[in-house]
Formats: C-alpha cells, structure tokens, sequence
C-alpha cells in the first residue's frame, strides 16, 4: 500500500475550489480517509463517514473529478 491523494470538491458558498487535502494510506477512498482522520483531528472533527464528506464538500481520490464536481 501507498499513500494516495485525498482531494475535496470546490465549496462555492465559500469562494473556493478543489483542493488537495493531505494523503492517506488504504484500499479505497474511505479507508484512505480514515487513514488520515486518524493523524489529523480537524479533518478527524468534519469527516462525514456516510456522505463521505469534509465541511459538506464530497471527498475524491483524485484533482480532475473534484474540480470537474465545481464547475
């Protein structure tokens, strides 16, 4: 297993895009954020395990589908 990207979709209501949020370790995108809500309390704190989401904002395991999520 490798670290992979974790990526959130842009939040228009605050004014920004995609952004590259920090890299887990796992499987799939979940098991890769948990990875990292395991080593970062705030992600930890608005990590939403069913929506799979973080502020609101659908988490993605790559920069192309979260920006294409913004537009």
């Amino acid at each position: 297993m490798h670290l992979k990207e974790i990526w959130c979709e842009g939040d228009p209501r605050r004014d920004y895009t995609a952004c590259n949020l920090g890299y887990g370790k796992g499987e799939t995108l979940e098991e890769d954020c948990e990875d990292w809500a395991s080593r970062h309390e705030f992600f930890n704190t608005h990590f939403d395990r069913n929506k799979m989401s973080y502020l609101g904002c659908k988490l993605f395991d790559n920069e192309v589908e979260a920006r294409d999520s913004w537009n």
